[in-house]
Protein backbone atom coordinates (compact mmCIF):
# COMPACT_ATOMS: atom_id res chain seq x y z
CA UNK A 1 0.00 0.00 0.00
CA UNK A 2 1.14 3.62 -0.94
CA UNK A 3 0.24 7.19 -0.24
CA UNK A 4 -0.35 9.53 -2.83
CA UNK A 5 -2.11 13.30 -3.01
CA UNK A 6 -3.64 14.97 -5.86
CA UNK A 7 -3.47 18.58 -7.22
CA UNK A 8 -7.16 18.72 -6.06
CA UNK A 9 -5.74 19.67 -2.65
CA UNK A 10 -4.59 23.29 -4.02
CA UNK A 11 -6.46 23.51 -7.15
CA UNK A 12 -9.81 22.55 -7.03
CA UNK A 13 -11.65 22.56 -10.53
CA UNK A 14 -14.90 22.69 -9.17
CA UNK A 15 -14.82 26.13 -7.13
CA UNK A 16 -11.76 28.21 -9.18
CA UNK A 17 -13.33 31.41 -8.55
CA UNK A 18 -13.64 30.95 -4.84
CA UNK A 19 -10.02 29.47 -4.10
CA UNK A 20 -8.00 30.79 -7.21
CA UNK A 21 -5.40 28.34 -8.39
CA UNK A 22 -1.54 28.77 -7.76
CA UNK A 23 0.81 27.93 -10.15
CA UNK A 24 0.74 23.91 -10.90
CA UNK A 25 4.90 24.20 -9.78
CA UNK A 26 4.42 25.71 -6.46
CA UNK A 27 1.20 23.28 -5.37
CA UNK A 28 3.79 20.72 -6.63
CA UNK A 29 6.39 21.96 -4.21
CA UNK A 30 3.35 21.88 -1.39
CA UNK A 31 3.41 17.89 -1.74
CA UNK A 32 7.00 17.27 -1.45
CA UNK A 33 6.38 19.93 1.59
CA UNK A 34 3.55 17.85 3.09
CA UNK A 35 5.59 15.03 3.02
CA UNK A 36 4.29 12.70 -0.36
CA UNK A 37 6.09 10.85 -2.92
CA UNK A 38 3.22 10.40 -5.72
CA UNK A 39 0.48 12.46 -6.64
CA UNK A 40 -2.50 12.10 -9.36
CA UNK A 41 -2.72 14.06 -12.21
CA UNK A 42 -5.06 17.07 -12.47
CA UNK A 43 -6.38 19.91 -14.89
CA UNK A 44 -3.59 22.43 -13.60
CA UNK A 45 -0.86 20.58 -14.19
CA UNK A 46 1.08 19.95 -17.54
CA UNK A 47 -0.20 18.30 -20.46
CA UNK A 48 2.89 17.97 -22.80
CA UNK A 49 4.05 14.20 -21.22
CA UNK A 50 7.82 15.81 -21.56
CA UNK A 51 7.31 19.06 -19.10
CA UNK A 52 5.24 16.65 -17.06
CA UNK A 53 7.89 14.04 -16.43
CA UNK A 54 10.20 16.65 -15.69
CA UNK A 55 8.38 18.51 -13.39
CA UNK A 56 7.38 15.51 -11.44
CA UNK A 57 10.82 13.97 -11.39
CA UNK A 58 13.08 17.08 -10.50
CA UNK A 59 10.94 16.81 -7.73
CA UNK A 60 11.18 12.89 -6.95
CA UNK A 61 7.36 12.40 -7.55
CA UNK A 62 5.45 9.44 -8.65
CA UNK A 63 2.39 9.54 -11.24
CA UNK A 64 -0.50 7.41 -10.09
CA UNK A 65 -3.00 8.18 -12.82
CA UNK A 66 -5.45 10.27 -13.19
CA UNK A 67 -9.55 11.31 -12.58
CA UNK A 68 -11.83 11.49 -15.56
CA UNK A 69 -15.50 12.44 -15.95
CA UNK A 70 -17.73 10.51 -18.64
CA UNK A 71 -20.67 10.42 -20.03
CA UNK A 72 -20.92 6.89 -20.92
CA UNK A 73 -25.00 7.30 -20.06
CA UNK A 74 -25.65 8.49 -23.92
CA UNK A 75 -25.22 5.75 -26.29
CA UNK A 76 -24.36 8.73 -29.10
CA UNK A 77 -21.00 9.93 -27.10
CA UNK A 78 -19.69 6.65 -26.52
CA UNK A 79 -16.78 6.83 -29.59
CA UNK A 80 -15.79 10.35 -28.88
CA UNK A 81 -15.42 9.38 -24.88
CA UNK A 82 -13.88 6.45 -25.16
CA UNK A 83 -11.35 8.69 -27.23
CA UNK A 84 -10.96 11.30 -24.78
CA UNK A 85 -10.60 8.44 -21.78
CA UNK A 86 -8.45 6.61 -24.25
CA UNK A 87 -5.88 9.75 -24.43
CA UNK A 88 -5.74 10.82 -21.20
CA UNK A 89 -4.41 7.41 -20.09
CA UNK A 90 -1.55 6.88 -23.14
CA UNK A 91 -0.77 10.20 -21.80
CA UNK A 92 -0.21 8.73 -18.35
CA UNK A 93 1.29 6.10 -18.98
CA UNK A 94 3.95 7.87 -20.47
CA UNK A 95 5.18 8.73 -17.01
CA UNK A 96 4.27 5.17 -15.25
CA UNK A 97 0.64 6.48 -14.32
CA UNK A 98 -1.34 3.15 -14.13
CA UNK A 99 -5.03 3.96 -12.53
CA UNK A 100 -7.30 5.36 -14.61
CA UNK A 101 -10.35 6.56 -12.34
CA UNK A 102 -13.16 7.68 -14.13
CA UNK A 103 -16.77 9.10 -12.86
CA UNK A 104 -20.17 9.35 -14.70
CA UNK A 105 -20.19 13.15 -15.85
CA UNK A 106 -22.93 14.22 -13.96
CA UNK A 107 -25.12 17.48 -15.08
CA UNK A 108 -25.63 20.79 -13.66
CA UNK A 109 -28.65 19.31 -12.08
CA UNK A 110 -27.28 16.60 -10.27
CA UNK A 111 -24.13 19.38 -9.29
CA UNK A 112 -26.96 21.26 -7.56
CA UNK A 113 -28.34 18.06 -5.90
CA UNK A 114 -24.95 17.09 -4.18
CA UNK A 115 -26.02 14.89 -1.04
CA UNK A 116 -29.59 15.41 -1.80
CA UNK A 117 -30.32 14.25 -4.78
CA UNK A 118 -33.74 12.88 -5.93
CA UNK A 119 -32.77 9.10 -6.83
CA UNK A 120 -36.48 8.67 -9.21
CA UNK A 121 -35.17 11.42 -11.32
CA UNK A 122 -31.85 9.02 -11.70
CA UNK A 123 -30.94 7.50 -15.03
CA UNK A 124 -33.47 4.99 -17.05
CA UNK A 125 -32.37 1.43 -17.64
CA UNK A 126 -31.05 2.44 -20.87
CA UNK A 127 -29.08 4.69 -19.78
CA UNK A 128 -27.61 2.22 -16.96
CA UNK A 129 -27.09 -0.02 -19.48
CA UNK A 130 -24.85 2.35 -21.92
CA UNK A 131 -23.05 3.40 -19.06
CA UNK A 132 -21.71 0.02 -17.94
CA UNK A 133 -20.97 -0.95 -21.56
CA UNK A 134 -19.64 1.91 -22.31
CA UNK A 135 -17.05 1.50 -19.15
CA UNK A 136 -17.02 -2.24 -19.88
CA UNK A 137 -15.49 -1.09 -23.60
CA UNK A 138 -13.18 1.29 -22.33
CA UNK A 139 -11.50 -1.58 -19.38
CA UNK A 140 -10.61 -3.43 -22.38
CA UNK A 141 -9.18 -0.65 -24.73
CA UNK A 142 -7.14 -0.32 -21.14
CA UNK A 143 -5.62 -4.00 -20.73
CA UNK A 144 -2.89 -3.60 -23.67
CA UNK A 145 -1.38 -0.39 -21.59
CA UNK A 146 -1.41 -2.55 -18.56
CA UNK A 147 -3.82 0.22 -16.97
CA UNK A 148 -6.53 -0.23 -14.16
CA UNK A 149 -10.09 1.17 -15.05
CA UNK A 150 -11.61 2.29 -11.27
CA UNK A 151 -14.89 3.58 -11.03
CA UNK A 152 -15.25 6.92 -8.54
CA UNK A 153 -18.74 7.08 -6.92
CA UNK A 154 -19.18 10.97 -7.43
CA UNK A 155 -21.21 13.64 -5.87
CA UNK A 156 -23.09 15.78 -8.73
CA UNK A 157 -23.19 12.74 -10.71
CA UNK A 158 -25.56 10.29 -11.48
CA UNK A 159 -23.78 7.90 -9.39
CA UNK A 160 -23.33 9.04 -6.41
CA UNK A 161 -25.62 7.33 -3.77
CA UNK A 162 -25.10 4.17 -2.25
CA UNK A 163 -27.88 2.15 -4.59
CA UNK A 164 -26.31 3.91 -7.65
CA UNK A 165 -22.98 2.68 -6.26
CA UNK A 166 -23.92 -0.34 -6.10
CA UNK A 167 -26.06 -1.01 -9.06
CA UNK A 168 -22.79 0.51 -11.44
CA UNK A 169 -20.95 -2.38 -9.82
CA UNK A 170 -23.57 -4.84 -10.67
CA UNK A 171 -23.77 -3.17 -14.32
CA UNK A 172 -20.36 -3.79 -14.94
CA UNK A 173 -17.71 -6.91 -15.46
CA UNK A 174 -15.12 -7.14 -12.60
CA UNK A 175 -12.60 -8.22 -14.75
CA UNK A 176 -12.99 -4.88 -16.44
CA UNK A 177 -13.89 -2.46 -14.08
CA UNK A 178 -12.83 -2.12 -10.75
CA UNK A 179 -14.04 0.23 -8.04
CA UNK A 180 -12.43 3.53 -7.33
CA UNK A 181 -13.78 3.85 -3.55
CA UNK A 182 -14.21 7.66 -2.40
CA UNK A 183 -14.69 7.04 1.03
CA UNK A 184 -16.06 11.02 1.73
CA UNK A 185 -18.13 10.92 -1.27
CA UNK A 186 -20.09 7.92 -0.62
CA UNK A 187 -20.64 9.40 2.81
CA UNK A 188 -21.46 12.85 1.58
CA UNK A 189 -23.80 10.62 -0.89
CA UNK A 190 -25.86 9.36 2.21
CA UNK A 191 -24.33 5.69 2.96
CA UNK A 192 -20.64 4.61 4.35
CA UNK A 193 -18.42 2.07 2.74
CA UNK A 194 -18.86 0.08 5.50
CA UNK A 195 -22.10 -1.14 4.56
CA UNK A 196 -20.98 -1.96 1.21
CA UNK A 197 -17.70 -3.42 1.50
CA UNK A 198 -19.12 -7.02 2.76
CA UNK A 199 -20.68 -7.32 -0.96
CA UNK A 200 -18.21 -5.20 -2.95
CA UNK A 201 -14.44 -5.37 -1.18
CA UNK A 202 -13.44 -7.21 -3.99
CA UNK A 203 -13.89 -4.74 -6.74
CA UNK A 204 -12.04 -2.14 -4.60
CA UNK A 205 -8.92 -0.84 -7.08
CA UNK A 206 -8.18 2.32 -5.99
CA UNK A 207 -9.22 4.11 -2.88
CA UNK A 208 -9.55 8.11 -2.11
CA UNK A 209 -9.50 9.06 1.23
CA UNK A 210 -11.57 12.04 2.54
CA UNK A 211 -13.94 12.85 5.71
CA UNK A 212 -17.19 14.28 5.87
CA UNK A 213 -18.34 17.05 8.50
CA UNK A 214 -21.61 16.05 9.74
CA UNK A 215 -22.36 19.53 10.43
CA UNK A 216 -21.94 21.26 6.90
CA UNK A 217 -23.19 18.13 5.55
CA UNK A 218 -26.74 18.84 7.30
CA UNK A 219 -26.26 22.66 6.36
CA UNK A 220 -25.97 21.80 2.84
CA UNK A 221 -29.02 18.60 2.51
CA UNK A 222 -31.49 21.89 4.64
CA UNK A 223 -30.06 24.55 2.40
CA UNK A 224 -30.26 22.72 -0.72
CA UNK A 225 -26.63 23.24 -1.90
CA UNK A 226 -24.57 22.74 -4.65
CA UNK A 227 -21.67 20.45 -4.78
CA UNK A 228 -19.73 23.81 -4.93
CA UNK A 229 -21.41 25.21 -2.08
CA UNK A 230 -20.50 22.51 0.22
CA UNK A 231 -16.76 22.86 -1.09
CA UNK A 232 -16.68 26.18 -0.11
CA UNK A 233 -18.03 25.56 3.13
CA UNK A 234 -15.46 22.98 4.07
CA UNK A 235 -17.65 19.82 3.62
CA UNK A 236 -14.24 17.77 4.05
CA UNK A 237 -12.91 18.38 7.17
CA UNK A 238 -8.97 17.09 8.16
CA UNK A 239 -9.25 13.27 8.35
CA UNK A 240 -10.83 11.66 11.89
CA UNK A 241 -13.03 14.61 12.43
CA UNK A 242 -16.17 13.76 10.13
CA UNK A 243 -18.08 10.55 10.00
CA UNK A 244 -17.15 8.84 7.35
CA UNK A 245 -15.73 6.16 9.81
CA UNK A 246 -11.81 5.64 8.56
CA UNK A 247 -10.49 3.93 10.51
CA UNK A 248 -12.80 1.23 10.48
CA UNK A 249 -12.54 1.65 6.79
CA UNK A 250 -9.25 1.19 6.74
CA UNK A 251 -9.08 -1.73 8.80
CA UNK A 252 -12.15 -3.79 6.43
CA UNK A 253 -9.72 -2.99 3.67
CA UNK A 254 -6.56 -4.39 4.99
CA UNK A 255 -8.83 -7.40 6.21
CA UNK A 256 -9.04 -8.38 2.91
CA UNK A 257 -5.80 -7.61 1.56
CA UNK A 258 -6.50 -4.55 -0.37
CA UNK A 259 -2.78 -3.46 -1.16
CA UNK A 260 -3.21 -0.49 -3.80
CA UNK A 261 -2.97 3.00 -3.13
CA UNK A 262 -4.81 5.47 -0.60
CA UNK A 263 -5.01 8.84 -2.48
CA UNK A 264 -5.84 11.65 0.09
CA UNK A 265 -8.66 14.13 -1.21
CA UNK A 266 -9.90 16.85 1.00
CA UNK A 267 -10.26 19.90 -2.32
CA UNK A 268 -10.69 22.54 -0.41
CA UNK A 269 -8.79 23.49 3.72
CA UNK A 270 -8.64 26.87 4.99
CA UNK A 271 -4.51 25.72 4.67
CA UNK A 272 -4.11 23.00 2.39
CA UNK A 273 -0.03 21.85 3.13
CA UNK A 274 -0.54 21.86 6.52
CA UNK A 275 -3.89 19.62 5.88
CA UNK A 276 -2.13 17.66 3.64
CA UNK A 277 0.84 16.87 6.20
CA UNK A 278 -1.62 16.24 9.09
CA UNK A 279 -3.91 14.22 6.86
CA UNK A 280 -0.67 11.86 5.75
CA UNK A 281 0.21 11.03 9.31
CA UNK A 282 -3.47 10.52 9.89
CA UNK A 283 -3.46 8.07 7.79
CA UNK A 284 0.26 6.27 8.24
CA UNK A 285 -0.44 5.85 11.83
CA UNK A 286 -4.11 4.03 11.08
CA UNK A 287 -1.93 1.91 7.89
CA UNK A 288 1.02 1.32 10.55
CA UNK A 289 -1.63 0.18 13.50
Amino acid sequence: MRIATAVVNWNSPDIPDVFPWIPYGEALDRMVEAGYDATEWGPSMPTDPAELGEALGSRGLDLVGAFVGLGFRDRDRWDAELERAMGIAEFLAQNGGRVLVAAEAGDDRRRGEAGHVDESRGLSGGEWRSLGEGLNALGRRLEPLGMTLAFHNHVGTYVETPAETARLLDETDPALVGWCLDIGHLAFGGGNAIDLLPRYAARVRHVHVKDVDAVVLAEAKAEGWSFGQALAHYIFPPLGQGIARIPDVVAALRGVGYDGWYVIEQDTAPDPTATARANREYLEGLLAG
